[in-house]
């Protein structure tokens, strides 16, 4: 089986155990304007018998390359993760909102109930343990819930991020991300400004990088911040979240 993205194969793979074998389409720490669909990547997606989509309507690779090559593919089940979600779908960062359903604890359990369901459709015989992984896998992303409650507890509620993919750990949280970005592009001059006010204003301290860069370091000193790296397409999702939790209520 696929998916589109490197958090998408871990659950995958929490869920289905020894029992599947799963490729994410795009590398872990690569964006998703890096997918292409070449010859050599549509001839090993021809063999699988279940794609995982993300399912957003601003995930706008899959609509791209993925919507059109299983249209040729019937034969391949398909289950859209986001079902059943509460998807941000009004958000001046992404056009269509924000696709990012992965790094919320409360819409990754959604993700796997669909995912475990699609797994039982394909294996029926295996179902009670595709159920028994779903439990235990549930169980976990509680515990997750807690721990970034903890790690919150009593930090600042306002953030800074370059593109703003934390729309639904914000939202579950009651936090505030402020994008650096104006629809993809790099902030010129009036805009930095506005953005280190608002900074200034919200009380916001930190500056979320998917991975270091200098002007994230500037923006970070001129607020009396710091930078913290946090790729929100890693495999490690559930340290990922924990990392940022820990340093939004200022223990890591």
């Amino acid at each position: 089986m696929a998916v589109s993205v490197a958090p998408q194969a871990e659950i995958v793979r929490r869920l289905g155990g020894d029992r599947v074998t799963v490729d994410s389409l795009v590398a872990p720490g690569a964006s998703d304007e890096d997918l292409s669909l070449s010859p050599r990547k549509a001839l090993a997606l021809e063999r699988i018998d279940l794609y995982v989509k993300v399912g957003h309507p601003a995930f706008a690779i899959e609509g791209r390359y993925i919507d059109p090559f299983l249209a040729r593919h019937p034969e391949i089940l398909v289950v859209d993760m986001s079902r059943g979600m509460n998807l941000i779908l009004d958000d001046h960062g992404h056009e269509g909102g924000d696709p990012h359903v992965w790094v919320a604890p409360q819409t990754v359990a959604v993700a796997a109930r669909n995912i475990a369901a699609a797994l039982s459709g394909i294996d029926p015989p295996h179902a009670a343990e595709y159920g028994s992984n779903l439990e235990r896998f549930l169980r976990d992303v509680d515990r997750l819930d807690s721990e970034i409650r903890a790690r919150l507890h009593g930090g600042r509620r306002a953030f800074l991020v370059y593109h703003p993919s934390w729309g639904y750990f914000a939202r579950q949280y009651g936090l505030e991300q402020i994008a650096i970005e104006a629809e993809g592009k790099e902030p010129g001059a009036v805009r930095l400004i506005g953005v280190i006010e608002r900074a200034q204003r919200e009380g916001a301290k930190v500056v979320l990088v998917p991975y270091p860069r200098e002007s994230a370091q500037v923006l970070a000193e001129a607020i009396g911040g710091r930078t913290v790296t946090a790729d929100p397409q890693s495999a490690d999702w559930e340290e990922t979240l924990l990392r940022v939790a820990g340093a939004l209520g200022g223990k890591s």
